[in-house]
């Protein structure tokens, strides 16, 4: 997440940069950062549509894995004779 956060911080602030300090009208760069903000803000609405629908899919992957750990923890304990955490 925090990659990606930065990945997206710089691609603003490199696009805002060089919208400043382009040789070009005013009222045609204010234009271009319009465009940007309505841009980024698609992105950012779409991503957060997206995480609200995967949250629950990777929440229940999780806990499937982490039973399937335990199960095969203690099947192995079971097996060779020592505790679960590795003791005789």
């Amino acid at each position: 997440m925090g990659y990606m956060r930065g990945f997206i911080h710089g691609a603003v602030a490199g696009t805002l940069l060089g919208l400043c300090i382009a040789p070009q009208p005013g009222e045609r760069t204010r234009e271009q950062l319009r465009a940007v903000r309505r841009s980024a803000q698609q992105g950012f609405d779409t991503a957060r549509r997206t995480a609200k629908h995967v949250a629950p899919v990777v929440v229940g992957a999780a806990s499937a894995a982490r039973g399937q750990v335990e199960r095969m923890q203690h099947h192995a304990a079971a097996t060779s004779g020592t505790s679960e955490d590795g003791h005789q």
